[in-house]
């Protein structure tokens, strides 16, 4: 299955945006110097992803996607694993944003592409979920 969600607005507030399972509360992340050096945490069933800055931001998310991205300024890969179907992902004081990517295993990678690189002229979080 191959699919692109329509982009979403998130604001983003502590750097950091949380990808989580359905129907539960993203827990509070531990960053480490490791964790920061790496761009993200993980805890409990969950990933928060480094942000640039602090402002509105896009949130993109593809399933095997074949897509490439030219142009960003960093890239980071995990793991993840959907319990159940669907996804939340928010900032520490943003909306909730869900998006109903399957159940399973994949790798998460989390393209960041600032404002003036992006097509919708903000800071950009592109993330890519391959099934594996």
């Amino acid at each position: 299955m191959i699919k692109s969600w329509k982009p979403q607005e998130l604001s983003i507030s502590y750097h950091q945006f949380t990808v989580f399972q359905k129907d539960s509360t993203p827990p509070v992340m531990d960053w480490t110097d490791e964790a920061i050096e790496k761009g993200y945490a993980a805890a409990d069933g969950a990933i928060s992803f480094e942000a640039q800055r602090n402002t509105k931001a896009f949130i993109l998310l593809r399933l095997n996607s074949s897509e490439t991205v030219s142009s960003y300024e960093k890239k980071v890969t995990v793991p993840f694993h959907v319990t159940e179907n669907g996804i939340h992902i928010e900032s520490i004081m943003s909306k909730r944003l869900s998006f109903d990517l399957p159940k399973g295993d994949y790798q998460l990678t989390c393209w960041t592409v600032p404002a003036e690189m992006s097509d919708l002229h903000a800071d950009t979080y592109i993330i890519d979920a391959v099934s594996v």
